[in-house]
């Protein structure tokens, strides 16, 4: 029975230490107070920001003739792929487009419609 307790209080640790730090991941994006508001009035919403900090942008090949002429804003330290977060970013009901030339890549953040429909068909 003890070695159960224990089992079960380790898990409990385990998921409000990784939620915990999660949190401090999307206060790159979002104040405590968005957060607060988000975790009790929007569960769901808040659950796909979890999900969108694994899951929430991608790099794309810069075509300079397709993408060109678009306003991107640069990134230019960027070397490799970002969180949303690392980006100051928050989820949109759109895509977000950005630029990073020392990979001559585009980062996308996908919009909540895009990643709610992932995270549909992962279940």
């Amino acid at each position: 029975m003890q070695k159960l307790f224990s089992i079960i209080l380790f898990l409990l640790v385990t998921i409000f230490g990784y939620s915990q730090n999660m949190d401090k991941v999307l206060l790159n994006s979002y104040s405590k107070e968005e957060l607060a508001s988000i975790k009790k009035s929007e569960p769901e919403k808040y659950n796909l920001l979890l999900y969108a900090v694994g899951h929430g942008t991608y790099l794309g090949e810069f075509d300079a003739e397709k993408h060109g002429q678009l306003n991107l804003k640069e990134l230019p330290e960027l070397t490799s792929k970002p969180l949303f977060t690392d980006l100051h970013v928050k989820i949109q009901s759109y895509n977000q487009y950005f630029y990073a030339p020392k990979m001559n890549k585009i980062v996308i953040v996908k919009s909540e419609w895009v990643l709610n429909n992932e995270k549909s068909k992962e279940k």
